[in-house]
């Protein structure tokens, strides 16, 4: 049996925040990466150490 689906879904996340940041891809503060709300706002918390967008 696989991982539970939440932990399949945070991991798929995860890699493709690293992947977009990896790949130069990442959202600017203010904006977000494939004009999507999506895993965009993660890499924007991450970059500025502060609350996504979506989180407010």
């Amino acid at each position: 049996m696989g991982p539970h689906p939440a932990v399949a879904a945070i991991r798929l996340a995860v890699r493709r925040v690293l992947h977009d940041i990896a790949t130069g891809q990442a959202a600017e503060p203010g904006s977000t990466a494939h004009g999507s709300g999506g895993h965009g706002a993660v890499a924007v918390a991450h970059r500025t150490g502060g609350p996504s967008t979506a989180q407010r």
